[in-house]
């Protein structure tokens, strides 16, 4: 018998005893199996309120009369031990021994495919990441590239064919800046010249073009134009609302409306806003100066974004960069027009007509210089990716700013192409928020990964300093580094997706709460364990169902049903996208394993025979499971903490 078989069991038996007091046989399916209030009243239980129409009885007695029906269906080796009644429940008490010996061998036989599913039947493509090549990536990513590579894990194990693309923007007026800047005052450094990791060194020169901006803009608004400006932008319809607001407070009603100028003055009237809009204009008709500067500044983003992938353990099948995809929507935009799903407006914009899949207003496709918007962009990558991979589901991992641009987009392609329709999921997380002055990037604004992920490892490494402080620099170091990678991940992932975060350092690290850390150190203590026997215990099959048909105490059985969940709860993390799952398990079993491992009655030096033999296989199979479940939130385990 398999864990999957458990509950095939009891559906049968559950069915064949309500049909036995004379309903029809389509009525036991209809009752759900469900585990009762309390554990005292059993392992799994269902009510007999809907037979009362049928049989004309109280619920309580049907109760009764299934009971009996079910006992007399058991047999000698079932895994019922135990058939009960409170009120119109039925309650069905497994046999501890039977169960523990199911769960454990089929965990221990499994080994680290223990939950995995069996068959690649489904293809998933997940898009995650998605940084811009004009600085480093920031807090932000850090969720998105934990949930992206956790889900990516999660949906491959379950038995998905699972593709990991990446689409990096690498083009448009933003890139520009880095590059304007560097061009103006880099003075020929470089970040070998410097020190510097490469996506650091230019994200320094983005900052630098907005510090100049800035500094611009400020001596434009002390001049004649920009009162001028403000005047008449004071007595025109246009500062209606802001004076609603603000009254007659002239201060705060200039501080709106430059404010609200600022783009318009990059755009129209700005020096540096003009070089930029130049120098992209020069890249999109191919000059071969400006080209080779975007290429090596493009460059030494890469090489840093690959070395804040390979620290986080994140990989991609295929990398996609808006350079290569910003052109892909036209031939979607010439189809549309074709079919009339989309439609030219007198000043030449393409757009759509929003009513046509359910919502209201247009979307604009082309502007009217014929120039591509992101969601152009969107249709044409989308399409090229089926064309290119066919898969069964798409996924975006993309904050929830953008949860109608990611409605919007899923409807027009489904109207476009009827047999993409229901083959997107915008998989939506919130945001990530530090306390208050915690972790500043060096800029003083957003927080970099790179920079988050260093203090991690740097308040481990105090940690583990404390803990273990005979340990060497090198091996205190290493161990930091995976637990402050262990902290970091186990706590944005225990979230829902959706979910704010509210991230605090300090308490990811605790040892003893529900983290990373604690998880790493219930799967270090098992090996140790490991270790003080001599190994775990090689037995043949008799004797290892001996031994596991020997547990049966309250701790055991809580930590072998715990175990028994485990195949359901990488089914249930596939089907919603949502780490958290696994890593609720991961705390459960850890909580209850230490339970075990603490109690008095249950220290393995002091027990001999098949008991002892069935622990021991019980905490293997825990820190198998363990280890493939850190493994599903892309942590990695440690021999010793």
């Amino acid at each position: 018998m398999r864990i999957a078989d458990i509950q095939t069991r009891l559906e049968e038996l559950k069915n064949k005893a309500i049909e036995a007091t004379g309903v029809e046989s389509s009525v036991g399916p209809s009752i759900a199996l469900a585990d009762p209030p309390s554990p005292e009243m059993g392992d799994r239980g269902f009510p007999c309120f809907a037979l009362a129409r049928h049989l004309r009885k109280a619920p309580p007695l049907i109760a009764e009369e299934v009971a009996q029906a079910l006992r007399e269906l058991l047999t000698d080796d079932d895994i019922i031990a135990q058939v009960s009644t409170a009120g119109p429940y039925v309650n069905l008490r497994f046999d501890s021994g039977r169960l523990a010996d199911v769960v454990v061998s089929q965990a221990l036989g499994q080994a680290d495919q223990f939950g995995a599913g069996s068959e690649k039947d489904r293809r998933w493509m997940v898009e995650f990441s998605s940084p811009n090549t004009n600085k480093p990536q920031h807090l932000g990513h850090v969720r998105n590239n934990l949930l992206g590579d956790s889900v990516s894990r999660i949906l491959d194990f379950a038995g998905g064919d699972v593709i990991r693309v990446n689409l990096i923007n690498d083009r448009g007026i933003h890139i520009c800046k880095s590059m304007l800047a560097y061009e103006l005052f880099g003075g020929g450094e470089t970040p070998e010249s410097t020190g510097e990791k490469g996506d650091h060194f230019v994200g320094r020169y983005y900052v630098l073009f907005n510090q100049k901006f800035q500094a611009e803009y400020e001596d434009w608004k002390q001049g004649e134009a920009a009162q001028q400006r403000f005047q008449s932008w004071l007595n025109s319809a246009d500062s209606k609302n802001a004076k609603k607001q603000l009254g007659d407070d002239e201060q705060a009603l200039k501080k709106s409306f430059f404010d609200y100028f600022e783009n318009k003055y990059f755009n129209e009237f700005s020096d540096l806003g003009g070089q930029a809009r130049a120098m992209l204009r020069r890249w999109e008709v191919g000059d071969e100066e400006t080209v080779a500067l975007w290429n090596r500044m493009n460059q030494w983003v890469f090489d840093g974004f690959d070395e804040t992938y390979e620290r986080f353990g994140i990989e991609f099948d295929r990398v996609y960069r808006e350079s290569e995809t910003y052109e892909l929507g036209r031939q979607a935009v010439e189809e549309g027009l074709e079919s009339g799903l989309f439609r030219k407006r007198d000043d030449r914009a393409v757009v759509c007509d929003l009513d046509q899949v359910g919502l209201e207003g247009e979307k604009v496709l082309l502007r009217s210089d014929g120039t591509t918007v992101y969601m152009t962009q969107d249709l044409g990558t989308a399409i090229t990716r089926f064309d290119e991979y066919d898969p069964d589901q798409m996924v975006y991992i993309v904050a929830d700013e953008q949860n109608y641009h990611f409605d919007v987009l899923f409807r027009i392609l489904g109207a476009l192409r009827n047999e993409l329709e229901g083959r997107f999921h915008h998989l939506s997380y919130g945001m990530v928020e530090l306390p208050e002055g915690k972790m500043k990037s060096r800029e003083g604004t957003v927080v970099d990964a790179d920079d988050l992920l260093s203090e991690m490892v740097h308040l481990a490494d105090e940690a583990v300093a404390e803990r273990y402080g005979d340990l060497g620099e090198a091996e205190r170091r290493q161990r930091a580094e995976v637990i402050g990678l262990a902290a970091l991940k186990y706590y944005v992932l225990d979230f829902a997706p959706r979910t704010t975060v509210q991230f605090d350092p300090k308490r990811s690290i605790d040892f003893q709460g529900r983290t990373g850390p604690y998880c790493l150190y219930g799967f270090a203590r098992i090996n140790s364990l490991g270790k003080r026997v001599n190994g775990w215990p090689q037995l043949s099959e008799g004797e290892q169902n001996e031994a596991l048909s020997a547990l049966g105490t309250d701790r055991e059985m809580e930590v072998v049903r715990i175990l028994q969940r485990w195949p359901d709860t990488v089914e249930t993390a596939a089907e919603q996208l949502n780490p958290g799952r696994v890593a609720e398990f991961l705390f459960e079993l850890c909580s209850a394993f230490s339970s075990l491992y603490n109690d008095a009655d249950h220290r393995v030096v002091e027990l001999e025979g098949p008991r002892r033999q069935g622990i021991l296989l019980l905490s293997k199979a825990v820190q198998q499971t363990l280890a493939i479940g850190l493994d599903l939130l892309g942590i990695p385990t440690l021999e010793e903490m």
